[in-house]
């Protein structure tokens, strides 16, 4: 993909609680359906390596929306960016607390999205501002 490929994709989120989580996941997907594959033709990516980075991409963005839904009133907003070779969702929220991942515990059902997060994305963070968060993670783009 060219370095100078940028675009920026704004989806509002009014659904409150787990809700959310459904139509922000139908948002990336649309986006990720408007992405190019290695060969310049929009798709889903295949079993190659764009495919697999596009896993990625909803697993995190997955994980990003269902802790703003378990963990907040709901999530408010949902940012995708494509820049060159880095793809970034951020998820937006109306709670000042910054989530912080539990202790790793294998053997508990739930606590987990913050570890899957960090281990699949390139990097992540929280931006804070008066009123609310954004949490984002950036991975390479498909």
């Amino acid at each position: 993909m060219e370095s100078d490929v940028r675009y920026h994709w704004h989806f509002s989120l009014g659904a409150e609680g787990r809700g959310a989580v459904g139509p922000g996941m139908g948002c990336v997907r649309g986006v990720l359906a408007r992405l190019p594959d290695g060969d310049g033709a929009a798709g889903d990516g295949g079993a190659d390596g764009a495919g697999r980075r596009r896993e990625d991409v909803l697993l995190v963005a997955c994980e990003l929306l269902a802790n703003a839904c378990d963990h907040t009133p709901g999530p408010t907003g949902l940012d995708v960016d494509l820049d060159g070779g880095r793809l970034t969702v951020a998820v937006t929220d109306a709670a000042v607390t910054r989530p912080v991942p539990r202790p790793w515990n294998p053997g508990q059902p739930h606590g987990h999205g913050l570890h899957v997060v960090e281990r699949v994305s390139a990097e992540w963070g929280v931006s804070p501002f008066p009123g609310g968060k954004t949490v984002w993670a950036a991975l390479p783009a498909p």
